[in-house]
C-alpha cells in the first residue's frame, strides 16, 4: 500500500468518524431538548365533574415559576389534600383524564383538595423537566399557598403520580410542615427507568441515552440523573407514607417500589393488580379512594 493510499484512507476515516459524531451530537441535542420540553394538555370541560366550581389559583414558586391549580375548600374538615401529575400530564389528564374526578372524590370525604399544574404542564409557567429536582419547588409553593389560606402545619397532605410521585417525595423531605405522603407509581432513580423504557420513549437506541441525560442536564442547569428519590424518602420519617404500585407496571418496575419501601421502612405499601403504569386509580377507583381517604384521615391533624 502506497503512502498516498495510506493518507487518503486516514482521511477519510477521520472524515466519516467526524461525520458520525457531529450527526451523535446532534440527534443527542435535539433529543435532549425535547425530552426536557413538557407536553401541555389541559382540557377545561372536565370541571364538569365537581358539584362546586373549584376556584382558580396561581402562585409564584421560590424560583420565580408561576403555578396554576384549582381549589376545592370543604367545610367538614380543615384538612388539605394537593393532587400532584406525572409528567407530560396535568391536574386535568392524569389517571386518563380522570384526576378531576379523583378529586371529587377526596372532596366528598370531607378533604380539601388543591390540584396544581407542575411547571412546564397545564396552564403554569413555561419550565424545562427535572425529574422531580425542581418541580419539589412548585409543591412546596403550593403548601405555603394553603398556609395563607388557614391550613395548619401538619394537616396537609400530598399524593404525586408517577414523576409527581418523585416530586412529592423531594418536597415532603424539605418541607416538615406536611404531614402524610401517598406515592403511586414512583421510581426511586430516574435513570435505571430511562434506560428499560429508552427506546420505546424516543425511538433511539440506547447509546443515545448518556449523552441526551447529559446534554439535558446542560438545557436545564441540574444534573438529571441525580433523580434520586430513594435518597430523600427516608428522612420523611417518622412521618406518615403510602407507597402505591402495580406488581405488573412495564413502566416504572416494582422493584423501584421496593426500593423506596426499604429505604423507609415505616412506609406503608400497597401493591395493586393494575397492568398498566400509574392505573391504580382506574382499575378500581372506589378501593383506591378509600385507601387513600382513611389514611390521609388517620394521619392528618
Amino acid at each position: 500500500m502506497t503512502n498516498l493510499l495510506k493518507k487518503n484512507l486516514v482521511k477519510i476515516t477521520v472524515g466519516i468518524s467526524a461525520s458520525l459524531l457531529t450527526a451523535y451530537i446532534g440527534i443527542s441535542v435535539i433529543s435532549a431538548n425535547i425530552l426536557s420540553t413538557p407536553q401541555r394538555i389541559f382540557d377545561p370541560k372536565v370541571v364538569s365533574v365537581f358539584s362546586q366550581s373549584p376556584e382558580d389559583v396561581h402562585f409564584l414558586t421560590s424560583d420565580g415559576v408561576k403555578i396554576a391549580g384549582w381549589f376545592l375548600p370543604s367545610k367538614l374538615n380543615k384538612k388539605a389534600i394537593i393532587l400532584v401529575h406525572g409528567m407530560n400530564s396535568s391536574r386535568t389528564a392524569e389517571f386518563g383524564g380522570r384526576f378531576p374526578e379523583f378529586a371529587a372524590g377526596l372532596n366528598r370525604e370531607g378533604f380539601t383538595v388543591l390540584m396544581i399544574d407542575l411547571r412546564g404542564h397545564g396552564q403554569s409557567g413555561n419550565a424545562r423537566f427535572t425529574f422531580g429536582i425542581t418541580e419539589g419547588r412548585d409543591v412546596i409553593a403550593a403548601v405555603n399557598w394553603l398556609k395563607s389560606r388557614g391550613y395548619q402545619p401538619k394537616s396537609i397532605g400530598v399524593i404525586g403520580v408517577s414523576m409527581g410521585a418523585a416530586t412529592a417525595i423531594g418536597a415532603t423531605a424539605a418541607d416538615p410542615d406536611i404531614g402524610a405522603l401517598v406515592t403511586d407509581s414512583a421510581y426511586a432513580e430516574v435513570y435505571p427507568v430511562m434506560q428499560q423504557n429508552w427506546s420505546n420513549v424516543s425511538g433511539l437506541p440506547n447509546i443515545f441515552l448518556p449523552s441526551t441525560m447529559m446534554f439535558g442536564s446542560w438545557l436545564t442547569g441540574y444534573d438529571l440523573t441525580q433523580s434520586k428519590p430513594v435518597k430523600e424518602i427516608g428522612s420523611i420519617a417518622p412521618r406518615p407514607v403510602l407507597i402505591i404500585h402495580s406488581r405488573s407496571d412495564p413502566f416504572t418496575p416494582v422493584n423501584q417500589a421496593y426500593a423506596l419501601k426499604s429505604a423507609n421502612p415505616l412506609s406503608v405499601y400497597w401493591e395493586t393488580s393494575a397492568t398498566k403504569h400509574a392505573e391504580s386509580y382506574n382499575t378500581d377507583s372506589r378501593t383506591y379512594i378509600s385507601k387513600v381517604s382513611n389514611f390521609f384521615k388517620q394521619n392528618l391533624k
